[in-house]
């Protein structure tokens, strides 16, 4: 592919640079009065995405602080992605740099942000096939997992409370499992335990273990040694995960 001209680059760039900071340039072939509307489209168009891939940070923040927030960072912020699905995820460490009187506001945002990036990765990231087979047994054989899931961490409730309705009193330890249904397509979070986590972490760390295989950590560090209890417990878990095409 040739490359541009330099003076057809140096016209681009300086459109670019108004549609930032709208301070209208010389440019060559400009019709007066038209040049404003380049500007909006194209904040419409970073507007909209952010706002789709952050709805509940759009209803926790006031109309005014998303509104000013969205313009300084389209004015200022140099954005690495090329791919416009993948800007938003630059509002994250924007407003850590440049915004931390948003978070003292709202000490739950951080999570808020980092739970509806995470949706918006899963709905967009590549396929991945279950493994070959199926649990015969959720006790004695390693669960079959869904490839496309993780297990986040959160110091607010985000995942199963308005954020809204959260504030500093409900800081703690939560754990979220988070994954994309094969049939569906759709994006699904489950709140855990810590004990859960551990058990969802561990067999996915290691393929070849079964919940039968941990029990004696389990009795250990989370103090569970009435086998019957525990083997009721992770059958009626292992029940719930495979309805939602967790497990297989």
């Amino acid at each position: 592919m040739p490359h541009l001209k330099d003076e057809t680059h140096e016209q681009q760039s300086l459109l670019a640079k108004y549609t930032r900071d709208g301070i209208e340039p010389e440019m060559i072939g400009v019709t007066d009065g038209r040049l404003h509307h380049y500007r909006r489209l194209v904040f419409n168009v970073i507007r909209e995405s952010l706002s789709s891939t952050y709805p509940l940070t759009v209803n926790l923040l006031t109309q005014k602080e998303w509104g000013v927030l969205c313009q300084e960072f389209f004015e200022s912020h140099d954005c690495v992605h090329p791919q416009v699905w993948r800007m938003p995820e630059e509002l994250i460490g924007y407003i850590a740099e440049h915004r931390q009187d948003l978070h003292e506001r709202y000490p739950q945002l951080e999570d808020l942000l980092q739970l509806e990036w995470l949706e918006a990765e899963y709905y967009m990231m590549k396929d991945r096939s279950f493994p070959e087979g199926s649990t015969q047994d959720p006790i004695e054989a390693p669960w079959n997992l869904n490839p496309e899931s993780e297990i986040a961490s959160f110091s607010y409730p985000v995942h199963v409370k308005n954020a809204r309705f959260i504030s500093s009193t409900d800081q703690g330890n939560y754990y979220c499992l988070i994954f994309r249904q094969p049939t569906s397509g759709k994006v699904k979070f489950m709140n855990l335990s810590p004990f859960l986590a551990w058990l969802i972490a561990t067999l996915k760390a290691d393929a070849s273990s079964s919940p039968r295989d941990l029990f004696p950590v389990i009795a250990k560090e989370f103090g569970v040694d009435d086998e019957a209890l525990l083997k009721e417990q992770l059958s009626q878990f292992f029940k719930k995960l495979k309805s939602d095409e967790m497990v297989r």
